[in-house]
């Protein structure tokens, strides 16, 4: 009688198991990005006549709980009906400095930025850069203040991926960051 179980036959399919298994084509799917971890995010707004860039840095090195955020300055001072051209810097600080304003504009068919000042008429901003799709993205833009009045300024950055379009508001997707700027008009 010959033997039917070879000990190095059961290895070699045990082997091509695994590998053939473990080697699943997923070309077509979308890619679930890792979300990053965003510490710092800076709105700069330069006067569009020329002036002093203004910036604002909302900074938490520690990530959600631990530490509080730190606002410098606790108050963004501006000008009265004055525009201003503005640009957003995003970064992971937490282990050295990680810039993610290039990946976020790599990815802009994928992120958008979102802006809601308080009261509405305190400043209006347009965002000026555009994705492959042509749907903005809100790292570059411009802010146009009103009259003098105190109010607030929240920068939203959504995550949308497969999500994103002409019609996506502040509601679409997950979010990557959220900050509010104490503004002053004067």
């Amino acid at each position: 009688m010959k033997k039917l179980f070879r000990p190095h036959l059961t290895f070699v399919l045990l082997g091509a198991l695994l590998t053939f298994s473990s080697c699943d084509d997923h070309g077509d799917e979308p890619h679930d990005h890792e979300e990053e971890l965003i510490t710092t995010l800076t709105l700069t707004m330069t006067p569009q006549n020329g002036g002093t860039p203004i910036t604002a840095t909302f900074r938490d090195l520690d990530g959600d709980g631990g530490q509080p955020p730190v606002m410098t300055p606790t108050q963004v001072v501006l000008n009265a009906n004055t525009h201003y051209i503005t640009r957003i810097t995003v970064l992971d600080e937490s282990n050295g400095t990680e810039d993610i304003t290039t990946e976020i504009r790599a990815e802009g068919d994928e992120h958008e930025f979102f802006f809601v000042p308080s009261p509405a008429d305190l400043l209006t901003v347009t965002k000026t850069d555009r994705d492959s799709k042509d749907l903005p993205i809100g790292l570059e833009g411009t802010i146009h203040t009103g009259t003098a009045k105190t109010g607030t300024l929240r920068v939203v950055l959504k995550h949308q991926p497969g999500l994103k379009n002409a019609t996506s508001t502040i509601t679409t997707g997950e979010t990557d960051a959220d900050v509010t700027f104490n503004i002053q008009v004067q």
